[in-house]
């Protein structure tokens, strides 16, 4: 399992998380206060909302979160 803090600044930014998260073949959370949110959902990404920093969990020792932030290609 493997985390990081991430910040997001724009919906484009969200919707790119989430299609790479989607991609993924192992589970991906959203940390934020006490709430874990699926990071495969964009409807519970979208609402923890903008400019709030938040934990991204990996469920994946092979797998870095920096490779899910980003715009999507």
């Amino acid at each position: 399992m493997k985390n990081m803090f991430y910040t997001f600044s724009t919906v484009e930014e969200m919707v790119a998380f989430v299609n790479k998260a989607e991609a993924c073949d192992f589970d991906v959370d959203i940390c934020y206060n006490h709430l874990v949110i699926d990071g495969k959902s964009l409807m519970g990404v979208m609402n923890v909302g903008l400019g709030k920093p938040v934990e991204i969990v990996c469920h994946s020792t092979a797998f870095s979160p920096e490779s899910l932030i980003g715009k999507a290609a």
